[in-house]
C-alpha cells in the first residue's frame, strides 16, 4: 500500500517513470507478511492510472520469477530492460563468488527473455581480476560475452574489501594485470553495445527526455536506449523519434 501510495504522488506530480530500486531488491517482500513479492510490488506501482513507465533496478537472474517475467511480458508499461548481473563466464570464478548459478543456466535464461520479449535490452555487470581468476579463465568469460546480446554493460576491476571472503583468498590478481582485463573487457563492452543499438535505426520508438545541454535533449527509450537529438523536444515529456545513427553512448534520432 506504502509503494502504491507514492507512486500515485509521483504521477500527480508529473514523473512518467518510476524505478523500483534496493540493494537486493529481488528479495522484496521476505521480511513482510502475506509472502509478498516483487511482482506485487511492480503490481501496485501499475495499478496507478496515468503511470506511463515502470522500470526495474537490478535483478538478479535467479530472482525473474515466472510470475514477474509474466507481468514484463503482459504490461506494455513495463519497461523492455532487465538489468541481470553476471560477474563471471566461468563457473569456478561464479562459485568462488558465491553466485548461485552456472554461466549456461544465466546463457539459457537470457535465450529464453529475448525469444519471449524481442527487443528487450539486458544489461548487465561484469567483474575481472577476481582472486583465483586466471588469464584462461578470464578469456573464458570474454568468450562468453562475445556470444551475448548485451545492451550496456559496466566493467569493474575486483576491489579487496576488509572483512569479506574473498579479501583473504589466495591468488590474489596483481593490480596491472586487472588493469589490463578491464581494458579489454571495455573494449567488447563498446562494442556489444554498438550492435545492440545498429538494429535499431531506422525505427521509431517513445524516447522520455531528460536533460538538455548546448542544444542537445538526450533521454531514455523504454528499452533503456539513450538517445539525442537537437529537434524540438521538451525535458520530462515522451515524443516519437526516429533513430538515424550511432552516436556517444547511444543513438542520434530525429523528431517523427
Amino acid at each position: 500500500e506504502s509503494i502504491r501510495e507514492e507512486a500515485r504522488k509521483l504521477v500527480a506530480a508529473g514523473f512518467k517513470e518510476i524505478v523500483l530500486t534496493g540493494i537486493h531488491l529481488g528479495a522484496y517482500g521476505r521480511d513482510l507478511p502475506g509472502e509478498l513479492t516483487l511482482a506485487d510490488a511492480a503490481r501496485a506501482v501499475l495499478s496507478v492510472e496515468g503511470l506511463v513507465r515502470l522500470r526495474l533496478g537490478s535483478l538478479e537472474s535467479i530472482e525473474l520469477t515466472d510470475d514477474l517475467f509474466a507481468l514484463l511480458r503482459s504490461d506494455e508499461r513495463f519497461s523492455r530492460h532487465l538489468h541481470l548481473p553476471l560477474q563471471a563466464g566461468h563457473d569456478a570464478v561464479l562459485k568462488s563468488m558465491n553466485r548461485h548459478y552456472t554461466a549456461q543456466q544465466y546463457a539459457d535464461l537470457i535465450a529464453k527473455v529475448e525469444s519471449e520479449i524481442p527487443g528487450i535490452a539486458i544489461s548487465t555487470d561484469i567483474i575481472v581480476g577476481f582472486p583465483g581468476e586466471t588469464e584462461e579463465m578470464f578469456m573464458q568469460t570474454l568468450q562468453f560475452v562475445e556470444k551475448m546480446n548485451f545492451a550496456k554493460m559496466h566493467v569493474f576491476p575486483y576491489s579487496k574489501r576488509k572483512g569479506t571472503p574473498a579479501a583473504t583468498m589466495a591468488g590474489q590478481v596483481p593490480e596491472p594485470v586487472k588493469k589490463d582485463r578491464v581494458h579489454r573487457m571495455q573494449q567488447l563492452a563498446d562494442q556489444k553495445a554498438a550492435e545492440f543499438h545498429q538494429q535499431f535505426i531506422g525505427r521509431t520508438a517513445d524516447v522520455l527526455f531528460e536533460t538538455l545541454k548546448e542544444g542537445i535533449t538526450d533521454g531514455l527509450t523504454g528499452n533503456y536506449i539513450r538517445v539525442y537529438t537537437d529537434a524540438a523536444v521538451s525535458c520530462d515529456k515522451i515524443f516519437p523519434m526516429r533513430m538515424k545513427k550511432l552516436y556517444k553512448d547511444g543513438l542520434w534520432a530525429e523528431l517523427v
